[in-house]
Formats: structure tokens, sequence, C-alpha cells
């Protein structure tokens, strides 16, 4: 079989036939990801939206309740601090069981 400058042209053109479909396809593709990505969306649920407003309520407490602090102290020094040593042993064997199980 002989090859020719005719046949040379023509498999050009089928190759270009060929690319420009593929190019149509990716920009078909591409054209359908974009719709997708525009018509992605985030809902959040009221359960996510009470934690998220309980998170930011507990950021905004203090960590430490300075009138608690200031009233035990003033107990103290006054020596009219009084705990029960029931209640400690209870506490002292609270904590440890918490720490067991």
């Amino acid at each position: 079989m002989r090859i020719d400058s005719n046949m040379m042209s023509g498999m050009d053109t089928l190759e270009q036939t060929s690319r420009k479909r593929n190019v149509e396809k990716v920009s078909a593709n591409d054209k359908q990801n974009a719709v997708a990505v525009e018509s992605d969306a985030v809902s959040i649920s009221e359960k996510g939206k009470d934690v998220s407003e309980m998170t930011r309520t507990l950021k905004e407490m203090p960590d430490v309740r300075a009138d608690k602090i200031a009233d035990l102290k003033e107990r103290i020094a006054n020596g009219t601090y009084n705990v029960s040593g029931k209640d400690i042993a209870s506490k002292i064997i609270n904590t440890a069981l918490e720490d067991v199980f």
C-alpha cells in the first residue's frame, strides 16, 4: 500500500476532529461539574446549633468563680468555715470510684 500526502492530510483532519470532540466532551463535563459545585449546600441541625450556642456560652464564662473564692477565703479567715468529716470522706470515696470506673 502506498501512502501519499492526500492520505496524511486526511489523517490530520481525522485527528483534529477527534481532539475537538474530546475537548467538547471535557467542556461538557466541566459544565456539569460546575453545576454540581454550585448546588452544594450545608445545613446544621437544631441540635448542632444548640451545641454551638452552649459552647459559645461556656467560653464566655470565667474559669474561676471569684465570688465563691472570696466567700470561702473570708469564712476561712473568720474561722466560720466548717466541713464535716462525713462530707470529706464521701468526697474522697466518690473521687476514688470515679478514677476506677
